[in-house]
């Protein structure tokens, strides 16, 4: 009697254990797209910050009531900004392209990469789940085995 019972909880536990390996997984996944979205929110914040920066500085350029605040403030930036520029620009840019370049490699290795697996994994899922559903099929015949046997050995 506890022989068919312990193979009722294996094969239980083996249905059971893809199921967790999923959990894990889309706990993963989870996680990596949590931190993204930490990452977007923080460039979106900076990314305000400039802009309200452009604002305060486009509204002293353009009132013509801040005229000193014009003189002490925009007109010193501008011309550091402008110096700064002709100064490092093209080396800047050089830089600047070199990072992008890099950068875009970077991710596309990386999507790539995400795309092979996630790839790789519906097909072995699909593997999967053709091997267990052939072992319940094979555990069930076992267990109608089993009974009509014990049936015949009872009569």
């Amino acid at each position: 009697m506890g022989l068919p019972y312990s193979k009722q909880i294996r094969a239980a536990f083996d249905q059971v254990t893809p199921l967790v390996a999923a959990g894990f997984e889309v706990l993963q996944t989870t996680k990596d797209i949590a931190i993204l979205l930490a990452v977007i929110q923080v460039i979106t914040a900076i990314a305000l910050i400039f802009i309200l920066l452009a604002l305060v500085a486009l509204l002293f350029t353009v009132n013509p009531d801040l005229e000193e605040e014009r003189a002490q403030l925009v007109t010193p930036f501008m011309k550091w900004l402008a110096s700064w520029i002709f100064k490092y620009g093209r080396f800047a840019g050089y830089v600047v392209r070199i990072a992008s370049a890099i950068g875009m490699v970077v991710l596309c290795g990386r999507f790539g990469k995400g795309y092979r697996q996630g790839t790789r994994t519906r097909h072995l899922r699909k593997k999967n789940l053709v091997t267990r559903r052939k072992q319940q099929m094979r555990t069930c015949r076992r267990m109608q085995r089993t009974r009509k046997m014990g049936r015949r050995r009872s009569d």
